[in-house]
């Protein structure tokens, strides 16, 4: 069994393991996944994001069609699916495939870095089925060098998660992204993450997101304050400013939650507006002004005063 420590052999292995594919993939059907799993847990050691799928380019469409279902899910995300003919029909297809899978934690993680892959082309996201988007929230381990995790910070899959208006999607898909492997690529879906969070993420029923969010961050961070002793095991090409970089955009994301976090009002605040509203006191704009505390915008002024009828007392 190939393990960690094995990958640069592996490496130079990639294409004798693209062709032992075809061979892996028919005995899956046939009943017997051990050879299929073997390889696929081999080109993941191998830290290897895809391996080499040209060589047996001709004969991808016949090996893909007539797999299971299992075998379609596994393996399609590990191969250069985009060198293929037909990109929209073979989404398509996949994304029909997912949904007759039984979910595992292995299912899981090729589902999601697919789904990372194809979102990251930006005009393929509109193919992907919504109930597929709905695997983010299982939030499968996805490993440290899959391709779908390095592509998954980019601009264009920001856009297609938040598409989904899905809230528990959307904090689903930051847990899985932010990560101590991930360097958050790119300044415009850094960006797009940040604004995100002032948007999705604001108001006092977002608290417990926000408060999951940065338990992440902070998890993160304290991975990375170790320095290069532990990325190093999985990145021997990482370097001081690279990790600098990471520390940087990680720590901004937390000041942006706790800069949402604090100009959200208290609960106790929203009582006391609610408390007064209903004894007769109504918050009105023309009157708005700021609490000394700074807790809320507005600060309610009584309703117009109107005089009673005095005529009722004859000795007035």
């Amino acid at each position: 069994m190939a393990e960690a420590e094995d990958h640069r052999p592996l490496q130079s292995k990639c294409k004798a393991i693209a062709a032992l594919l075809p061979y892996a993939v028919w005995q899956e059907r046939d009943g017997q996944p051990e050879v299929l799993d073997m390889l696929l847990h081999a080109i993941g050691a191998s830290r290897e994001r895809q391996f080499t799928w040209s060589r047996i380019e001709r004969s991808a469409i016949t090996l893909l069609v007539r797999a299971t279902p299992r075998a379609v899910v596994l393996t399609v995300p590990r191969v250069r699916w985009r060198q293929l003919t037909g990109t929209v029909p073979l989404i398509r297809w996949w994304a029909a495939t997912v949904l007759e899978v039984p979910y595992t934690d292995e299912v899981g993680q090729s589902v999601v870095d697919m789904l990372f892959q194809i979102a990251s082309e930006g005009g393929l996201a509109q193919h992907i089925p919504v109930p597929i988007w709905s695997w983010l929230t299982k939030r499968p381990p996805l490993p440290p060098t899959c391709l779908g995790r390095y592509l998954g910070a980019r601009s264009p899959v920001v856009d297609a998660v938040r598409a989904c208006k899905d809230i528990e999607v959307l904090k689903s898909y930051f847990l899985l992204v932010w990560s101590e492997w991930d360097d958050l690529q790119g300044n415009h879906g850094f960006n797009k993450m940040c604004a995100s969070i002032r948007e999705d993420f604001d108001g006092i029923g977002m608290r417990p997101h926000r408060a999951e969010l940065i338990q992440r961050l902070d998890h993160i961070l304290e991975q990375l304050d170790r320095g290069l002793e532990h990325p190093w095991l999985q990145y021997p090409d990482l370097v001081k400013p690279d990790l600098w970089k990471m520390m940087r955009r990680y720590r901004k994301l937390r000041e942006v939650l706790r800069e949402v976090e604090r100009r959200t009002p208290s609960s106790l605040t929203t009582r006391f507006l609610h408390t007064n509203s209903s004894n007769g006191y109504a918050c009105s704009s023309s009157h708005a002004r700021s609490f000394p505390c700074g807790t809320t915008g507005l600060i309610c002024s009584p309703r117009p005063f109107t005089c009673p009828d005095f005529s009722f007392y004859p000795h007035l």
